[in-house]
């Protein structure tokens, strides 16, 4: 199902035809449509409501954002692999959708041949945190604990195949521990079900669980970046529980935004530059920054190779894990 936002002046993304040059040369000339794979309210909604707005005020334009969640994903993204490469069909995603090709039979997008990246807008290190009752107060206690009890413990996920899934299985192996997965329906979920004590461990985005670390209800173990991070700066980062194995761990979660391949050059050298001054405005760096991520651009090339990369990172662990998804 297809929920749509209109986040500037009322208006409808007309049906997009493949562009001329002098259409080129006059975009955008019309609503853009950037489509958010997954229901309101998550991380990428967080991002993508401010940037949309502020876009919309520099290309003069309304810029639309329609919900199409579904299948870990693969709805959203399927529907604009098959956009008009013209512009006005736009896909905002995270580290989920260069997993989801390993995970999924059939994802029904080809990751690297269906889309043309335009740049990162934001990233933040995973939090681990477990519940305000759990004995353990450092990531090295928990990693004790659990070698004392191989397979008794658990912990939760968004779902399977996400970063919240993976990123444990990779230091668990690091640490040489064993722990049981819980996917529940989201990010949301997975929260309240800690909240509620139904897993041991949870490795979450910051703005999930910032509220709940405030109020005390969650206890924030350690952050996934070799250094620690400006919005918990007295909460350790994983290299500092001095495990050993897990001195070059470093897990990130990155926001994108994408265009259909073959989405001419001048299209997409307008959108990158128009997309990347947003993000770099101070308006734009202190609201992400408020909602513990952290404001960054790259590159099309360099998000091309930050895509490729973590495709083969993650194809190893989901094949080393025999995980699969539906």
């Amino acid at each position: 199902m297809s929920f749509k936002v209109l986040v500037t002046a009322a208006a409808a993304v007309s049906a997009s035809l493949a562009m001329s040059p002098a259409q080129a040369q006059e975009f955008p000339s019309q609503a853009i449509q950037i489509v958010i794979p997954y229901a309101p309210g998550g991380g990428t909604d967080v991002i993508a409501r401010p940037v949309a707005v502020e876009l919309a005020e520099r290309l003069k334009q309304p810029v639309l954002l329609d919900h199409k969640g579904g299948a870990g994903g693969n709805i959203g993204a399927q529907f604009a692999a098959k956009a008009q490469p013209n512009g006005y069909t736009l896909v905002m995603v995270n580290n989920s959708h260069v997993i989801n090709p390993f995970v999924y039979k059939s994802p029904g997008y080809d990751m690297q041949g269906d889309f043309t990246p335009i740049s990162v807008l934001a990233t933040a290190p995973m939090v681990v945190v477990v519940h305000k009752t759990s004995p353990v107060k450092t990531l090295r206690e928990f990693v004790d604990l659990a070698k004392k009890s191989p397979g008794k413990l658990n912990f939760g996920s968004a779902g399977v195949g996400t970063p919240g899934h993976l990123a444990p299985l990779l230091l668990f192996k690091q640490a040489g521990i064993n722990l049981v997965h819980i996917a529940y329906k989201g990010s949301g979920p997975a929260v309240m079900a800690q909240l509620s004590q139904q897993f041991d461990i949870q490795f979450a985005t910051p703005a999930v669980v910032a509220p709940h670390i405030k109020s005390g209800e969650l206890r924030a173990l350690a952050v996934t970046s070799k250094a620690r991070f400006a919005a918990f700066p007295d909460v350790p980062s994983v290299v500092e529980a001095g495990i050993p194995g897990l001195g070059d761990y470093d897990q990130s979660i990155w926001w994108g935004l994408l265009a259909p391949a073959r989405t001419d050059p001048k299209i997409l050298d307008a959108l990158h530059a128009n997309v990347t001054a947003v993000v770099r405005s101070p308006k734009m760096t202190e609201l992400l920054t408020s909602r513990g991520m952290v404001p960054t651009t790259t590159t099309r090339a360099e998000f091309q190779a930050l895509i490729k990369g973590d495709m083969q990172k993650w194809e190893l662990i989901v094949r080393e894990n025999a995980i699969t998804a539906e």
